[in-house]
């Protein structure tokens, strides 16, 4: 274990977790990054052989930066030391068997090292609490975030915090229309009525999440933020193709009144 990324936003437990790697593997070079931002440009400029992340930062959600993170070959291995296990958190777990989680309320302190000795030896470690998540077929909110498929839990990651059709459709790169079908479909399908009950589902699927700051934050709608950004400039190619047309076409019809 030559270079280890420590990723927290709380000071005093990031120093913590530092000392804890320390005493296993004092001769690894370790770094500390507080925010998202920070970790991503530690991870531009270097390898680690191993990354410990929390999931919430003072400048956004941790999900993002995990999923780049577990796709990452300059990335290791990934603990994750979190208590969070809302349906985006655990569809994360299944998505990328590489990551490994520690329950630091639930798991013995001493399992930590278990912990980092299994992603040393490239196995994953799961606290025994997240295991049974994981194992479970239960859980209603588990089963519904499995039902959704991606464009709608992207299209709930907007309108699950209040946003009308047309504001939502802007960020979303879709057309107004759109957005009040995919609203339609969603309320059907999570059992609400109103758009005070969809934000609550939302939250509670951890498809939005409020930052201690009070900040609004969208899992789903950064980490397929490429594929919206794609979206938006076909739908500004087919909005500026069928306004051409429509030139093209009354000018036609002024030459052929003349």
């Amino acid at each position: 274990m030559d270079r280890v990324l420590i990723v927290k936003w709380d000071c005093l437990y990031a120093r913590f977790l530092s000392e804890a790697v320390q005493e296993f593997y004092p001769s690894a070079f370790t770094e500390t990054a507080f925010t998202s931002e920070a970790a991503r440009q530690c991870l531009a400029q270097h390898c680690y052989d191993l990354v410990i992340a929390g999931l919430s930062f003072s400048d956004g959600d941790g999900i993002p930066l995990i999923h780049s993170m577990a796709q990452s070959t300059g990335v290791h291995g990934l603990l994750l030391v979190t208590l969070r296990r809302d349906a985006e958190m655990l569809a994360l777990l299944r998505q990328f068997r590489r990551i490994s989680v520690f329950d630091p309320v639930r798991d013995a302190p001493e399992r930590f090292a278990l912990a980092l000795a299994h992603v040393a030896q490239d196995r994953r470690y799961l606290s025994p609490t997240f295991h049974e998540l994981l194992m479970s077929s239960e859980g209603a909110h588990h089963l519904l975030y499995a039902q959704m498929t991606d464009t709608e839990r992207m299209v709930l990651s907007v309108i699950g915090d209040g946003s009308d059709d047309k504001s939502a459709g802007e960020r979303l790169g879709l057309e107004p229309s759109s957005v009040h079908a995919h609203r339609k479909r969603l309320m059907r399908k999570l059992g609400v009525q109103t758009r005070d009950m969809l934000f609550r589902r939302a939250l509670e699927l951890g498809i939005v999440r409020i930052l201690p700051d009070g900040r609004t934050a969208r899992p789903s709608f950064d980490v397929l933020k490429p594929q919206i950004e794609s979206r938006k400039r076909q739908l500004a190619s087919r909005r500026s193709m069928i306004c051409k047309m429509r030139k093209d076409t009354d000018l036609l019809v002024a030459e052929a009144g003349r």
